[in-house]
């Protein structure tokens, strides 16, 4: 046998080998690529969550000052989420999050009633940061 010869069959050799590689390849991009769309979540606005009643969603918002009402005979807990331009009213069944407060950010998974309460049946509250700074005058030279 010739050079060429062997050339040839060590490419006929190496071709299953790269086809493999190309699979499993396109597999894993197919894998990481669902994992990742699995786990971007979108959060809508109460805004935009009053466009979409009967939908399955996540309203993300502020809690509105005065408006959590706790009803432990019920289980439940109410208030208002809040952004720029809409409120929506939120009903939950089960123990509200010790972080639910007055001004705190919460999200809420559930679905808008025709009657404009967001049911849910997840409820987070987001904690505040312990590491936001003070703003000081940093002129007066006063201490970190």
């Amino acid at each position: 046998m010739g050079q060429e010869a062997t050339g040839l069959v060590r490419r006929r050799r190496r071709t299953p080998l790269v086809v493999l590689g190309l699979i499993a390849a396109a597999i894993l991009s197919a894998t990481l690529f669902g994992v990742f769309r699995r786990s971007v979540v979108y959060y809508m606005t109460p805004t935009e969550v009053t466009a979409s009643p009967g939908q399955r969603v996540r309203v993300s918002g502020t809690v509105v000052a005065g408006s959590i009402s706790f009803l432990p005979a019920e289980g439940k807990v109410s208030f208002s989420l809040a952004d720029e331009r809409s409120t929506v009213r939120v009903e939950y069944e089960g123990a509200a999050p010790d972080t639910l407060k007055d001004g705190a950010e919460a999200v809420a998974e559930g679905t808008l009633s025709p009657e404009g309460v967001f049911r849910a049946d997840k409820l987070f509250a987001k904690c505040p940061s312990k590491f936001e700074g003070k703003t000081e005058d940093k002129t007066r030279g006063s201490p970190p």
